[in-house]
C-alpha cells in the first residue's frame, strides 16, 4: 500500500516535471499574438454570459407576460390619435367622466411605460394645490407637481405627477393599503379627503401594472442586448473559419 503510494506519488511528480519542461520548449507568443489571446477569451467569456443572460431573461419573461391581460381587464386604453404618439391605461373605477364633481387621485400607466398621477380637486374656490400628502396613520408621503386650473360650474384643478414621484405616491398607497389613508391637496389652501376601499385597490393594481410593465421592459431590453452580443461572437467566428 505504501509502495503503492510512493509509485503513484513519483508519477505524477515525474509528468508534472515532464509538463513544465513541454510548456518551457514552446515559444512564447508574440505580443500581438498574445493580445489576440487574450482578447478572444474576454469575447468567448461574453459570449456564454449573454447566452446566460438571454436564457434567464427569456425565462423570467415567460411567467410574467400571462399576468398582463388579466390585469389588464381592469383597466381602459385611452389615446387621442390627433395629439398623443402614446396611449394609455387608466383603472376604470378612476375615470375622469365618472368623477367630475369630487376630489380624487387618478393614475396612468402608458404604453411606453410612463406613470403619472392626477389630483383632481373641485370647489367654489381655487385652492392653487401644488403638492399632494398621502398619510397613514403617523407616515406619510408628499410629492409636488405642475398644476392646471379652470372653471366649468365651479373651480376644477388638476395637479400632475409624474414618473418616479408617481411611482413613490403609488407604492406608499399599496403599502398601506390594510389602513386608513389620508389626501391632503395644498397650496394657497388645503383640503383634505379619505381614499375609499375601492380607490385604494384600482390604485395598488395601477402599481402592480406598472412594475410589471417596467419588468417587462427591462427584460425586453436585456434580450435584445444579449442577442446582439450573440450575434456578433458568431457572425465573426463564421467569418474566421
Amino acid at each position: 500500500m505504501i509502495r503503492n503510494l510512493f509509485f503513484n506519488k513519483t508519477v505524477r511528480t515525474f509528468l508534472l516535471i515532464a509538463l513544465l519542461s513541454m510548456s518551457a520548449c514552446q515559444p512564447k507568443p508574440s505580443r500581438v499574438e498574445q493580445m489576440r489571446m487574450d482578447k478572444d477569451h474576454r469575447d468567448s467569456i461574453a459570449y456564454v454570459q449573454a447566452q446566460q443572460t438571454m436564457h434567464y431573461s427569456d425565462s423570467l419573461l415567460q411567467t410574467l407576460l400571462p399576468q398582463v391581460d388579466p390585469l389588464l381587464k381592469s383597466f381602459r386604453y385611452e389615446k387621442n390619435e390627433k395629439v398623443e404618439d402614446h396611449g394609455q391605461y387608466v383603472h376604470r373605477l378612476l375615470q375622469t367622466n365618472s368623477n367630475t364633481q369630487r376630489n380624487f387621485i387618478q393614475a396612468y400607466v402608458s404604453d411606453d411605460r410612463r406613470i403619472t398621477i392626477k389630483s383632481y380637486c373641485y370647489g367654489n374656490n381655487a385652492i392653487q394645490h401644488h403638492h399632494l400628502k398621502v398619510s397613514a396613520g403617523e407616515v406619510y408621503m408628499e410629492r409636488e407637481g405642475s398644476l392646471h386650473v379652470f372653471e366649468v360650474e365651479g373651480v376644477h384643478e388638476i395637479l400632475t405627477i409624474e414618473q418616479e414621484d408617481a411611482l413613490a405616491l403609488l407604492r406608499f398607497i399599496t403599502e398601506h393599503m390594510d389602513e386608513r389613508i389620508m389626501v391632503t391637496a395644498y397650496g394657497r389652501s388645503r383640503i383634505t379627503y379619505y381614499l375609499q376601499t375601492n380607490e385604494k385597490q384600482a390604485l395598488a393594481q395601477t402599481y402592480h401594472l406598472a412594475m410589471l410593465m417596467q419588468d417587462i421592459d427591462q427584460l425586453e431590453r436585456a434580450i435584445k442586448v444579449a442577442s446582439m452580443q450573440i450575434s456578433k461572437y458568431e457572425n465573426k467566428h463564421t467569418q474566421c473559419k
